[in-house]
Formats: structure tokens, sequence, C-alpha cells
């Protein structure tokens, strides 16, 4: 794969020193001040791989999650996919990035249309992007949701008749209908009660054991990221301040911030299987 300035790239996702700022308006109404959300990350996803950025609330991590989705234009830096600069993205091009990157939200139930029943919340990325012929949409649906634990009981069934838990595995199955490259689960677990965090968090371990599926996992629960990710980025201030493999970081982290949220933080309670 080549990069739009002709270099050999083998990474799925490449971030760019990517910066994002927002103006503020002074108590006095004058404009001249930003909030530096993010301010010149550099990081690589590869294929079939988890990335995991790390840090408390307000450091960044959903910014740039928003930038990499294309659903804010970064002020500075670029957002290689496949080598693409994803700013130039329109028309097919960009229906097809859409397809290929998905996300998993932190509350399952805000993320999926209360009116809609399953069946349709599940069939809609398959209709707009033309993926099956209308006879075999049905069979999909159910495949997806055999995929996330759940049976073809929940077709016809709607957001407010399930549990948490179950609400996530159906946006999970939302999420692989398209059988996407990139799946960005930004804090995925947060909303849900301890005693299911595992369950859905075995789930994606299991759908990255049986695909070819790439993650950028978003998280500030460092019990998750041990346990799922390959390598961490850990974000304070809009900045990373630390980036290695995920054992390496935990087992001897460099940089200030990273000892202090591993020493705040509760003991590891997952296991990989």
């Amino acid at each position: 794969m080549m990069t739009d300035q002709g270099q050999v790239n083998t990474h799925l996702l490449v971030v760019d020193s990517i910066k994002k700022h927002f103006p503020i308006k002074s108590t006095s109404g004058e404009d001249g001040k930003w909030l530096k959300a993010v301010d010149g990350i550099n990081f690589e996803v590869n294929n079939n791989s988890v990335f995991a950025i790390v840090g408390e609330s307000g450091c960044g991590k959903s910014t740039v999650a928003r930038m990499i989705l294309k659903l804010l234009k970064p002020t500075e830096g670029r957002i290689l996919f496949k080598g693409e600069n994803i700013d130039g993205f329109s028309g097919v091009r960009l229906k097809c990035f859409r397809r290929s990157v998905q996300i998993v939200f932190q509350d399952p139930f805000a993320s999926l249309n209360p009116r809609m029943r399953v069946i349709d919340t599940l069939s809609e990325p398959l209709k707009i992007h033309k993926i099956l012929p209308g006879n075999d949409i049905k069979g999909r649906v159910v495949q997806l949701l055999e995929q996330v634990g759940l049976s073809n009981d929940a077709l016809y069934r709607y957001p407010h008749e399930f549990s948490g838990g179950q609400r996530q595995r159906i946006c999970i199955a939302r999420a692989l209908a398209l059988s996407p490259e990139l799946i960005i689960a930004d804090e995925p677990l947060s909303a849900l009660d301890v005693s299911i965090q595992a369950q859905i968090l075995n789930l994606f371990h299991e759908i990255r054991k049986t695909s070819a599926i790439a993650f950028i996992l978003i998280s500030h629960d460092l019990r998750v990221v041990r346990y799922f990710s390959d390598e961490v980025a850990v974000m304070h201030s809009g900045k990373i301040v630390e980036q290695a493999k995920t054992e390496d970081l935990f087992n001897s982290p460099g940089h200030p911030y990273t000892k202090l949220l591993l020493s705040s933080a509760p003991k590891l309670k997952y296991s990989r299987q």
C-alpha cells in the first residue's frame, strides 16, 4: 500500500501529528484563547491488533476517536487509512470508509433507536450499503445475533426489552454487520454492571480470535486494557505521554503519570483465555 507521499505503508491506520483545538470565549465575549483537546499525537494501528488509548476523563481520548471516524476535522495533522488521507474522502470512497470503520459506543441504550426492532436495526446498514439481496438479509441478521450470543428470539423485540449487556451485544452485532476492518470501542464497558463487563470483554476477545478485525479501545479502566490490548498509549492533557507494548507498560512504566494511573488502579480481575 502506498501513502499519499509515495511511501510504502504497512499500517491499517496512521495518526500523524493530529491536533484539535477549540476556540474559547472569555467572559467578556472576546476570542483568542484555545482549548487544546488534542495537541499533536502520533500512533499506528496494524491489522488484527488492539491499540488502547487510556487516560482520565477530559484528556482527549474521545476527541481522537471522533477525528478517526471523520466526525471532527483535525486542526492540524493527517489520518491515513490504508495509506490514504481520510480528509480527502468523499462520495463512494467515503461510503467505503464508513463501512470499513465502525464504532461501539459507551451507552448501548442511547445508541439504539428505541422505535426500531432488532431486525430493523441490524438490517439497516446491510440495506444502506447493499451488502446482500433482500431475501438474504434476515439470515445474516440471525447469524450476527448468534455471533454475539443472542438467539433469534430477539429479532422482533425493542431495545427497552433487553438488559444493558444484551443491548451492548446488539450494538456489537451492528458494528460487525458490514464486516469492518477496524472497530473503535469507546468506553464500551463503563455503562455496564461489573458482572456483565467480563462477559462483553470475553465477547470482544472471541471476535478478535475469529476475525481479522483491528480494534482501538478507548478506556480509563486499566484492567480492561491489560486483558485486551497489544499496545497502549497513555494520554494526559491532549498529549500521549507514554506508549508501549501492553505488558512492557504494565511491568515497567516510564512516565510519572503512567505510574500514578497504575498505582491507583484496582487489581486485574480479568484473565486471558
